[in-house]
């Protein structure tokens, strides 16, 4: 039987495998940590659904969907509730266009059409579909092993593993950032290779409050805010997670994300964080 080594357990090397599989050759996931996810972290605790990375997916995208159909939890896929959001200018909120509040952020390449359809999940974070799939895969599943290096072999490729040990494999799919795939190709002779260590990856913190309803005085509309560059401080934005999904907070209280762009250089960023962490309101990751 072919078989396919899939460098990175992320949402994109674990959809991979599972195409691998349904394709009726043998998947091997190879992740260097213990635990599969990636830069999907979803914390379920105390009545809360709290994402440390991506909370959704655009409803306009269908392979999310198709995938979780694929897997028996299409059922679980939860439709945004709120829509439109503000601009912090500083001293008060004023309302933003569709699609501004992407702009502004810096993320492009979505239309308007895409934004229109807003945004949908899972009930219980987008972890679900991560550990759906993981335990689909089974025994495809290697954690704690990175790769070292990848050579070509005779049947295809020779793969080593930070263990010492190595293993024959077909095909290699590398679903890990750009500055390790750019290192692993490079070992191959690939002449583009060290152009992936140009790709930009830009940091970013966000810190979960929760709160009870009666801590917050007046109303929260949309779905949340963003800052505008010269509104000062160190919150980038801020998404009414309680608002934008449902079941993401239990009955009475609020769950709301901050994104911190903290760095070198920028004490306000860092001081945010340890007030966020010394909230008494409930859970909150840093």
């Amino acid at each position: 039987m072919t078989r396919v080594a899939v460098v990175g357990a992320g949402l994109s090397g674990l959809a991979a495998a599972w195409e691998v599989t349904r394709g009726g050759a043998e998947a091997l996931v190879l992740e260097a940590e213990r635990h599969a996810g990636g830069v999907i972290v979803t914390e379920r605790r105390d009545g809360f659904v709290i994402e440390g990375g991506p909370d959704g997916f655009l409803a306009a995208e269908p392979e999310l969907q198709q995938l979780a159909a694929e897997l028996g939890i299409a059922d679980r896929l939860v439709d945004q509730l709120a829509r439109g959001s503000f601009l912090w200018t500083g001293q008060r909120l004023e309302p933003l266009p569709e699609g501004r509040a992407a702009a502004l952020l810096g993320i492009t390449g979505i239309v308007q059409e895409e934004l229109h359809k807003g945004f949908r999940s899972f009930a219980t974070g987008m972890a679900d579909i991560i550990e759906s799939l993981t335990a689909r895969l089974g025994p495809a599943m290697q954690f704690a092993t990175g790769v070292t290096s990848i050579a070509p072999s005779r049947s295809g490729y020779r793969v080593t593993l930070t263990s010492g040990s190595v293993l024959e494999a077909d095909g290699v799919v590398l679903a890990v950032p750009a500055w390790v795939a750019g290192r692993l190709l490079a070992g191959l002779g690939i002449p583009l290779a060290p152009a992936l260590d140009e790709v930009v990856y830009h940091p970013s913190l966000t810190v979960s409050l929760a709160y009870r309803e009666d801590q917050v005085s007046g109303s929260l509309e949309g779905t949340g805010f963003v800052a505008a560059p010269e509104s000062g401080g160190a919150v980038r934005a801020c998404t009414y997670a309680s608002q934008k999904y449902p079941g993401r907070a239990p009955a009475g209280s609020l769950l709301l994300r901050a994104f911190l762009t903290p760095g070198e250089g920028h004490p306000d960023a860092l001081a945010h964080v340890e007030l966020a962490r010394a909230h008494p309101g409930g859970p909150r990751r840093g």
